[in-house]
């Protein structure tokens, strides 16, 4: 009776250690390149994306109750629209402001889970040094350290996350110039791919 009362409890904690939440973090150094955030740019007359893979964060998920937390940051000045003009006006003052506001990020309050790999993510949007509340559709795949994850690369349990949303320039406090208009939408898409690595 105590050698089964025993076995019990030791699979009632395995069970509850792995309900926990567990933390993942945005891979950075040698495998960086495997992240991308860009930004797109739609108008009649011109069509650009800028993309950078220096984004870092910290992802809080609980596999069993399928929810957790997130921030994801995205290095400003790194971001690259293909002309070097064209970036070193993106981060000036008129823009995004680089230099005083270095990181765009993003931060769960709120995560809920839809079907399958799909969730609900609702969170502090900030850019410009001005922070919104946005909704958004995000993808969040978990996969557990194996010979596949371990050739490709990956050293421990990984996470993708992918998400898309449209912001309004406007309401983070870019006033698009009148040389720019035209060739700049005030509505722009950003979407972010980032691999996290399990503790």
């Amino acid at each position: 009776m105590n050698r089964t009362l025993s076995t019990l409890a030791l699979v009632l904690a395995a069970s509850l250690s792995m309900a926990q939440p567990r933390t993942f973090k945005v891979v950075t150094d040698k495998l960086e390149y495997r992240n991308l955030a860009t930004v797109e740019s739609v108008t009649d007359f011109e069509t650009f994306t800028g993309r950078t893979p220096k984004v870092t964060g910290t992802l809080n998920f609980d596999l069993a109750k399928k929810t957790g937390t997130g921030n994801i940051v995205v290095d400003v000045a790194s971001i690259d629209t293909g002309i070097a003009l064209r970036n070193d006006h993106m981060r000036g003052g008129q823009w995004l402001d680089a230099e005083k506001h270095p990181t765009i990020k993003f931060q769960t309050t709120r995560v809920a889970h839809v079907s399958g790999d799909k969730y609900r993510v609702t969170g502090q949007f900030t850019m410009r040094g001005v922070t919104k509340t946005i909704t958004t559709d995000a993808t969040v795949k978990f996969r557990k350290n194996s010979a596949e994850t371990k050739a490709a690369g990956f050293d421990g349990d990984v996470i993708l996350l992918q998400t898309a949303f449209k912001v309004r320039l406007s309401d983070y406090g870019i006033k698009i110039p009148s040389q720019a208009a035209g060739k700049v939408s005030n509505d722009v898409a950003i979407s972010v791919k980032a691999y996290a690595l399990g503790n």
